[in-house]
């Protein structure tokens, strides 16, 4: 979800507005599925990278207040509909209070059956390589399935990714899960991407052919 800060630089907005505009744009998003044609059993949003600590602390902490925000009142829209909310990524160094209410969104919608969304809150595709080597080292059996040793074993690896902002790399997002997937890029800014610009993004991917290595 790339260019929240370029959109608000772009709408003279400070940029702690930019990031709380592509939060809510995930919301709106994820509430929006119902009224596409396409039936989508898995999405997955990048929230906030292992490498985003990096940015300066103030920007850090503006992040998580509205991070903090993001979870509480996604829990009750998701629940409503019928949205199963998945956290994919690291645990570390997260506060127990987020860690309380990532697990509290998490348990609320677990029965849900509709669209599983999958939130990369914390995430980095190599920390999660190499965490699922550490958890090999710990065990005294392997299962050669590598897969099974990832943050959600279970999740569906990725049929279309989708890169906003104009930028054409993966920015260290599933690398392992993704050696398949279709890619889509578009200059549109991440709080300007609708639904409807999903909609154009998934019959691109319609009308291509998938040989999958074969």
């Amino acid at each position: 979800m790339d260019g929240n800060g370029r959109w608000a630089k772009k709408n003279n907005y400070p940029k702690k507005v930019g990031h709380e505009f592509g939060i809510k744009n995930c919301i709106s998003i994820c509430v929006g599925l119902k009224n596409i044609k396409y039936s989508i059993k898995e999405i997955s949003f990048y929230v906030f990278s292992t490498e985003n600590w990096k940015r300066k602390p103030s920007e850090v902490n503006n992040l998580f207040n509205l991070i903090d925000e993001f979870y509480n009142e996604f829990k009750d829209k998701a629940d409503k509909n019928n949205l199963k909310i998945r956290h994919y990524g690291s645990r570390k160094k997260l506060s127990k209070n987020l860690l309380k209410i990532i697990d509290n969104v998490t348990e609320k919608t677990k029965s849900n059956n509709g669209t599983t969304v999958n939130l990369l809150f914390n995430y980095g595709s190599r920390q999660e390589i190499r965490d699922a080597i550490v958890k090999i080292k710990n065990l005294n059996t392997f299962n050669y399935d590598f897969k099974k040793y990832l943050y959600i074993p279970e999740s569906r690896d990725p049929d279309l990714i989708i890169r906003t902002g104009g930028e054409l790399r993966l920015s260290n997002f599933m690398l392992w899960q993704s050696a398949y997937s279709e890619l889509y890029f578009t200059k549109v800014l991440w709080p300007d991407f609708k639904i409807r610009n999903l909609r154009n993004a998934l019959d691109n991917y319609t009308r291509r052919t998938r040989k999958l290595g074969k």
